[in-house]
């Protein structure tokens, strides 16, 4: 019985002993001491991770608009220049004709301002209808070399700009042709409409207009006469920036048009150089196909030739 009482006593003091150790382990760190490293809880205590907030909606944007200006496609351009914009047009005709190579030089200025996107006005030397290869305006070389005088012709005019639609474009031209300054004054006023059509990356453009002579209409003179022409242009914008073009149509005198009438065939290219600048040239034949009047005087059909360099500056 004593063994029996001896083995209580050890197990007794034993859980004594034990249960004073798990109160101290219980107890709490002393001030200053880090605290027991927490043990993260179990998946099934982990509270629900909170969504992550909705990005706000972007505001809406308004499709960019189309830049203002003038297009720089030499093809896509309309017939009249946009409000407040200036164009001048630099050209060097080389007469190539035989027997007259550089017999004469001339330089057939073109001046044009847009009043508005409709309107615009202008200032112009050339031969009514006539490509701008022909020539006019100043005249260099003299007497000897085929200018009767430096200066001889002008034209004052405007055009108005009245549909543009689904590619099609008409306008109405108005113009004051002074055809000659001496030795007789012939003024002429002209009259007529255009029309283009453009095709990315085909344009066309057609100008039937007639000039009606108002002074020195002599009977015997066919120089101030009514005339008509039809000029036709026609262009390939090849690339931005290169647009090669083809100009012909038909022009005369309206008195006994079937023998002075005649067709120029020229073929060019304008070049983008930078914005609002071109450069190019056209090679002409002036009478290629003409009536027998002009064939009396003006020889073979190739025998009428020019070459234009130019230059065209935009301020917009």
């Amino acid at each position: 019985m004593r063994k029996n009482i001896a083995i209580l006593s050890i197990l007794t003091t034993s859980l004594m002993s034990y249960a004073a150790m798990a109160q101290d382990e219980a107890a709490p760190s002393p001030e200053g001491a880090p605290p027991p490293e927490a043990v993260p809880p179990g998946p099934e205590a982990a509270p629900p991770a909170a969504a992550p907030p909705e990005p706000a909606p972007a505001p809406a944007v308004a499709p960019a608009a189309a830049p203002a200006g003038y297009p720089d496609e030499y093809a896509l351009r309309p017939l009249t220049l946009a409000a407040g914009m200036f164009q001048g047009t630099l050209p060097i005709v080389l007469n190539l004709s035989k027997d007259a190579v550089l017999k004469p030089v001339s330089i057939p200025l073109d001046l044009r301002f847009g009043v508005t996107n409709e309107l615009e006005v202008f200032v112009s030397h050339t031969v009514l209808g006539a490509p701008m290869a022909w020539g006019g305006g100043l005249c260099l070389g003299g007497t000897n070399r085929g200018c009767a005088k430096a200066y001889n012709n002008v034209n004052l005019g405007g055009q108005f700009s009245f549909v543009k639609a689904s590619g099609v474009e008409l306008s109405g031209l108005l113009a004051a042709e002074f055809r000659q300054f001496s030795p007789d004054m012939l003024f002429a006023v002209d009259v007529g409409v255009g029309v283009k059509y453009v095709a990315a990356p085909v344009s066309v453009k057609l100008a039937p207009q007639i000039g009606i002579g108002v002074n020195n209409r002599a009977a015997q003179s066919l120089s101030n006469k009514e005339d008509i022409a039809v000029p036709l242009q026609i262009v390939v914008q090849a690339t931005p920036v290169i647009a090669p073009f083809l100009d012909t149509g038909i022009l005369g005198s309206t008195q006994d048009f079937g023998k002075n009438y005649i067709v120029p065939l020229g073929i060019g290219a304008s070049y983008l150089a930078m914005h609002g600048l071109d450069v190019g040239l056209e090679f002409l034949f002036g009478t290629l196909v003409r009536g027998d009047n002009i064939k009396a005087v003006m020889g073979n059909a190739t025998d009428v030739r020019m070459l234009m360099l130019f230059a065209s500056w935009r301020s917009m």
